[in-house]
């Protein structure tokens, strides 16, 4: 019988074999559900049997998870998300563990289909569905979707399921088994760019929800699966529905959605939502922009200005449908944001910093300085150069990504193995801004926290929750001093959050001290359990400030186990769900070195150590700085890392977690404590052990 909370099974389909299965959920729920669940059934499935290097993501014995949470589908705000994982195409130099995650309606319609989760292992031959109807799973030939859109692919699914049994979605029931729904099928599916394996390949659901970060529509696309359709008529059992109620008319009345950052917190005509939520963060539009969250995608073809003329809004809203329909992951691709930045003396980007400098902008900088062109080593066919800043150019661009038709064959790759194979990789140091593992730079400094979050991950953590800035409610001291202690088991220690990044006060209290080494941990661990684990919304969660409450006092961390405890009845406590973090991020870690990491191996691009690392950022001018006997709000944009005090936060770090400060290998004792003995004895039989 399935736990309160959850359904009970995962499906799990090898396309390969054709064989469709189910694994137990009980195995995996300890771990909350989500990435944390994936996380485990990972390491069952591809490392426990060894019969791999888990170096290569279009490798068939690759497996790719979908899970949910175990709030999908409830009613809850901010928790119809699904995560993403398995071995991904796009880190670089190697195709670590990773993740990304999505919202929409996908993840409360599998529970109500009766699964928390989707395993797909193997290849098929030919391109094939999954079709998803309660506990009816069969998989279905793909070859007349093959070749289109994402939009065109799932009104496709959609007419199929309909002319099966003739209905009018949203207006008519249709008869699914002994039940009945008007909901037409929630499908997630790849477009060209994931069909041509592309390592920039985003999966998509709806219009616009997608998982972009990893490649993971490559990795479909690797295993020639097109789509997973969903239609589920059941319900999900919860340990107190009362309880969960009020759970939300609590959270709603004390912390409503204008006192919370990012988009949507205003209701206006023309927005959705995910299912279940009502945040309203996704913008329609009649013409483009059919379904965005205001995020990078809505701004990835935006020229920088200066030195460019300002781009068109319809352009951009253009573009951003254009990347939804191939299914590329434009955070890769940019071609510099919204905004620019000053740019500091004598560095390598003038007159301005863009805020997203991705391949988009990097081909134009090298094309301008003629190295890449007609008669070059690297054509720029058939990218019309001189149309760069007419609309019709992201189509183009695009386009030539999504089939790999000349220089998008290489640009297909990303922009880091682009800038490899042009040969080129000194200018990470400089002009092409990838912070770690081949990601752009975003929001990395003078966020340092979410810098070293991304060294110690396989991907910018994208982690929005720590909210920095002066307030008239509070001193600096005062809130410094609030905010940690809603960071429990740190909540003692406000220099967490010292931004000191000169002289020896970055080394007592600042960015290299082991204050921001338990900053770091605390992020990571609430990360990996609340938001990726039980799926709780960014836009959301953490939520430790709140400039409508009385007191400036945030939902967090009162409100993620007072959900999670009436859905499921475990009655955790909020410093449990940080130490279930924590094992998950072990496990991870451990996935991390048998894959070949090394402490040798967390190193940022050159630019991070030089002046003007930080010139790109959005949070504010002025971060909380201690100087040895007082807090003030002091600007800080001007921050730039060394790398001796890097590889002292390691060492910090590293001491923290409880991994071998040499090697960055989790000790026995760390995992033993964290009832991982298997994990250690895997790691022991591979000479990959952390000394203790």
């Amino acid at each position: 019988m399935a736990s309160p909370g959850f359904a009970g099974k995962i499906l799990r389909v090898n396309l390969t074999t054709k064989q469709i299965g189910s694994i137990d959920t009980s195995m995996y729920e300890s771990f909350g559900g989500g990435l944390g669940s994936a996380i485990a059934i990972f390491w069952d499935l591809c490392v426990e049997p060894g019969e791999w290097d888990l170096l290569d993501a279009f490798d068939s014995r690759n497996i790719v998870t979908l899970m949910t949470g175990p709030l999908a589908g409830l009613g809850i705000p901010y928790a119809a998300r699904t995560s993403v994982s398995g071995v991904a195409p796009q880190p670089w130099p190697v195709n670590w563990f990773s993740r990304s995650n999505f919202g929409g309606s996908f993840a409360p319609m599998l529970r109500f289909a009766g699964w928390d989760g989707v395993v797909v292992e193997g290849r098929s031959d030919s391109p094939v569905t999954i079709q998803i109807v309660d506990d009816k799973v069969t998989i279905e030939d793909a070859a007349m979707l093959w070749g289109l859109d994402t939009w065109q692919t799932q009104e496709e699914i959609w007419k199929t399921m309909s002319a099966r049994s003739p209905v009018r979605y949203g207006e008519q029931w249709q008869k699914l088994g002994s039940s009945y729904t008007t909901q037409r099928p929630s499908i997630v599916t790849i477009g060209p760019a994931g069909e041509n394996k592309s390592r920039i390949a985003s999966l998509i659901h709806g219009a616009g929800s997608g998982a972009g970060q990893g490649g993971f529509g490559g990795v479909f696309g690797s295993k020639n699966l097109k789509a997973i359709s969903v239609i589920g008529t059941g319900s999900i059992k919860v340990a107190d529905p009362m309880a969960l109620r009020d759970a939300r008319e609590w959270f709603e009345r004390n912390w409503p959605i204008d006192g919370q950052r990012g988009p949507g917190t205003n209701r206006s005509t023309g927005v959705s939502c995910c299912m279940g939520c009502n945040r309203a963060c996704r913008k329609r539009n009649a013409v483009y922009g059919n379904d965005s969250d205001a995020c990078t995608e809505s701004i990835w073809y935006s020229l920088p200005s200066p030195p460019f003329q300002r781009t068109a809004q319809k352009d951009r809203d253009r573009a951003g449908d254009i990347a939804q329909r191939l299914g590329i992951n434009v955070a890769d691709c940019c071609f510099g944001g919204a905004l620019t930045f000053p740019s500091p003396p004598d560095h390598p980007i003038q007159p301005g910093v863009p805020s997203t400098t991705g391949s988009g902008w990097y081909i134009k900088r090298l094309y301008d300085m003629g190295v890449i062109g007609p008669g070059k080593a690297i054509d720029t066919y058939p990218l019309p150069m001189e149309l760069y800043e007419k609309g019709e150019f992201a189509e183009i661009f695009g386009t030539a990504i999504a089939k790999r038709i000349g220089i998008g064959d290489l640009l297909a790759e990303g922009a880091a193995r682009f800038a490899e194979k042009a040969g080129r990789l000194d200018d990470l140091n400089g002009i092409l801004r990838l912070p770690v593992w081949g990601y752009m730079d975003h929001i990395t400094l003078p966020g340092v926290e979410w810098a070293y979050g991304n060294l110690m991950d396989s991907r910018d953590i994208n982690n929005h929750d720590i909210q920095m800035g002066p307030t008239d409610k509070m001193t600096c001291e005062e809130y410094v001093k609030r905010m940690a202690s809603q960071m429990p088991p740190y909540s003692d220690d406000p220099f967490m959050f010292d931004y000191s990044w000169q002289g020896d006060q970055a080394y007592k209290t600042g960015i290299y001290s082991e204050h921001r080494a338990k900053f770091v941990a605390y992020h990571q661990h609430y990360a990996l359990f609340y938001k990726e684990s039980v799926l709780l919304c960014d836009w959301g969660f953490g939520n430790y400030y709140s400039p409508v409450a009385e007191d400036g006092r945030g939902a967090t961390p009162q409100a993620e186990p007072v959900f999670y405890n009436a859905a499921t009845g475990k009655d955790i406590k909020f410093t449990d769900g940080i130490e279930i973090g924590r094992k998950a991020m072990n496990m991870m870690r451990a996935i991390f070195i048998m894959q070949g990491r090394h402490r040798d191996m967390e190193k940022f691009a050159g630019f991070m150590y030089r002046p003007g690392a930080a010139a790109a950022s959005f949070p504010p001018a002025n971060m909380p700085v201690y100087d040895g006997s007082k807090w003030e709000w002091k600007p800080v944009r001007d921050m730039y890392l060394g790398e001796e005090g890097v590889e002292r936060w390691k060492t910090a770090f590293y001491q923290l977690e409880g991994w071998d400060t040499q090697t960055g290998y989790p000790t026995r004792k760390t995992l033993e404590d964290l009832k991982l003995k298997h994990v250690a004895d895997q790691l022991k039989a591979k000479k990959r052990l952390g000394s203790a």
